[in-house]
């Protein structure tokens, strides 16, 4: 009596081989798209993020500008011509560049362009550089800040400092309407993901409308 023998053949197996190895191959591919999918948005939102954290620091000192202390200045109040011609026109708009006329805030340490002495009176002195308070006078320290694209990077220049603010930066464009607003877009180009993005903002000067 012969036994029939039970098991899978050459065929069979090199046929299960093949169709696994097309499983796997499809889930390969499967994954690798859901993992580029997965950087390709992570890289997009971190851009997002950046450039949203970027335009609200630029917002803020665009509407600080011009804001100096608590009197109107006369011509007479100024150092130099070169302090009374920055003051009067604090914001200035050229291509790829964005430059502000700003207070620095309170505890502010480092250099300064000029120094507003003031008592929110009756006087008001404007000095070049660095300059302490006396009696009865405040002094606030005044700077230029400039906004400017060097390559792909955008920078803050602030006297002797440069200051990268974010990579990747394809254009800064600026510029001021009718109504004093300025608008400023950045467009962002990624080469690693072949992503583009562009972020807009508008801003309001408290100061009212100035010469670009």
């Amino acid at each position: 009596m012969s036994v029939r023998q039970r098991g899978f053949g050459l065929l069979e197996t090199l046929l299960a081989v093949a169709l696994g190895a097309m499983v796997l191959a499809g889930v390969s591919q499967l994954f690798a798209a859901a993992y580029q999918a997965w950087r390709w948005q992570g890289a997009a939102l971190q851009m997002q993020g950046d450039a949203r954290l970027v335009l609200k620091r630029m917002a803020e000192d665009i509407r600080m500008a011009g804001m100096f202390g608590c009197l109107q200045l006369d011509d007479a109040d100024f150092a130099s011509a070169t302090a009374a011609q920055a003051f009067a026109a604090p914001v200035r708009i050229a291509a790829g560049q964005l430059s502000l006329v700003v207070a620095e805030l309170p505890g502010h340490s480092g250099a300064a362009d000029w120094t507003l002495l003031t008592d929110c009176q009756s006087t008001a002195r404007v000095e070049d550089g660095r300059a302490l308070g006396d009696a009865g006078r405040m002094a606030i320290p005044i700077s230029r800040l400039v906004y400017q694209l060097s390559g792909t990077s955008l920078m803050l220049v602030r006297g002797r400092s440069r200051q990268p603010l974010l990579e990747d930066v394809r254009a800064l464009r600026v510029w001021q309407l009718e109504d004093g607003r300025i608008e400023l877009e950045l467009e962002l180009h990624q080469t690693a993901h072949a992503l583009t993005q562009y972020h807009r903002l508008s801003v309001a000067l408290r100061n009212g409308p100035m010469a670009p």
